[in-house]
């Protein structure tokens, strides 16, 4: 069973409460390249001729018979040593430990992490093979920058591995959830656009980023194609993040699902992880966490200072708030300090309660500048509650911040 498939089952998202400051903006078009999609890669087999989007979704051929492999085979590959079900010499303590983490990663909001590219074929490149699917990517480097509003390309093939017969596949490419992503609420999905080559031309697809199910795993089957053994073909793809994310990681992901089924358990998959950048955005230049890491109905004071490229004119400082509990805006109070009063700040809700100030002056020193901050629980959380920080200039955002410390989890 792929180890992915169990872990995006297996998890309920929590609900987030957001409290912030500022606009989001849209970024620049380009036409991108002009390379077909359908290049096939050069092998010593032949190569197919279907290409994406030209025509009907072929019949999956079932396999030749083979001897069945132990369950955890079916999984995508790691890195060597870090996969308990391809090693057979793991301990059952490795295996309870993962367990516990899978576990505890049902309980907290989902926050995109960098994975190792399945198969990694140590080029920088993320690799995947499961089905008897091989997938690589092109164009983008393991750990490559991707600049917000610019037309990232790329390219990702599938071979077949098989060299029992044919396999029919459709070419799914998405965005694993994102960090960076304007509301973590339920799920933490990148805003912007995701495009792939057909025959006809670039089509606009009807998602970028995976959702909480399975459902993107069946958005390619228009484009899908069948490969003979040892088989290749290349499907190039163009992205555009949107400024309404922040800088932050998020993982691409590619997959090969049997067209038009629902079964995704043995589906192959390849990941490859990059940073979200923007070279206008602001800089989180420190945080000053409350004197209390206890939340009660005391007022919760915090500062943080930040810095934009482009000058402190511009600057606006965003406030979030997060609780299992599902909070609104009656159930907490935000205010700013401007000079030496606290001023209420308005809340709406927004993808939670969301504080919308024109103007909150700070503590200005040259392109610096020093906000201070309180929230007031009407009362006291029965669960977890995190503060996070972060500040938006122009529409550009920085990255986010937790007074508590908490930026890890």
């Amino acid at each position: 069973m792929n180890a992915s498939v169990i872990a995006r089952i297996a998890k309920i998202v929590p609900l987030a409460v957001v409290a912030a400051v500022g606009i989001a903006a849209c970024g620049p078009t380009n036409d991108g390249a002009s390379v077909a999609a359908s290049a096939p890669v050069t092998t010593p087999a032949a190569t197919s001729s279907a290409t994406p989007g030209a025509g009907a979704v072929p019949a999956p051929t079932a396999p030749a018979a083979t001897t069945p492999a132990p369950t955890a085979s079916a999984t995508a590959e790691t890195t060597a040593g870090t996969d308990a079900g391809t090693d057979a010499g793991t301990s059952a303590g490795t295996a309870r430990t993962d367990a516990k983490a899978a576990a505890k990663g049902a309980a907290e909001p989902v926050r995109a992490k960098p994975t190792t590219p399945s198969g990694g074929n140590g080029s920088g490149n993320g690799n995947g093979n499961g089905g008897g699917i091989g997938i690589s990517f092109g164009g983008l480097n393991e750990g490559g920058k991707i600049e917000l509003g610019e037309l990232v390309s790329f390219s990702v093939t599938w071979k077949n591995n098989d060299a029992s017969g044919t396999r029919a596949m459709a070419p799914v490419v998405s965005t694993q959830q994102d960090e960076g992503a304007p509301c973590n609420q339920v799920v933490a999905m990148a805003d912007g656009t995701l495009e792939r080559k057909d025959a006809s031309g670039w089509k606009t697809l009807d998602h970028l980023s995976q959702g909480g199910g399975m459902d993107y795993a069946g958005t390619a089957n228009d484009a899908a194609f069948t490969l003979a053994a040892g088989e290749s073909r290349t499907v190039e793809y163009r992205m555009r993040l949107s400024l309404a994310n922040r800088p932050g990681r998020i993982t691409i992901e590619a997959d090969a699902p049997v067209p038009n089924s629902k079964n995704y358990l043995d589906m192959a998959k390849a990941e490859l992880n990059a940073s979200v950048v923007d070279h206008h955005s602001p800089e989180m230049v420190s945080v000053t966490p409350p004197a209390k890491g206890v939340v009660t109905t005391d007022p919760i004071p915090f500062g943080f200072r930040v810095s934009s490229p482009d000058g402190a004119q511009g600057l606006r400082p965003r406030v979030a708030v997060w609780s299992v509990e599902g909070l609104t805006s009656d159930d907490v109070t935000l205010e700013a300090l401007v000079g030496d009063v606290w001023k209420p700040v308005e809340l709406k809700d927004d993808c939670g309660p969301v504080a919308v100030v024109p103007n909150v002056p700070g503590v200005r020193d040259g392109n610096t500048v020093e906000y201070t901050f309180r929230a007031t629980f009407k009362k006291t959380p029965k669960y977890d509650v995190d503060i996070r920080v972060s500040a938006e200039a122009n529409g550009h955002k920085s990255v986010e911040r937790s007074v508590f410390g908490r930026d890890g989890r």
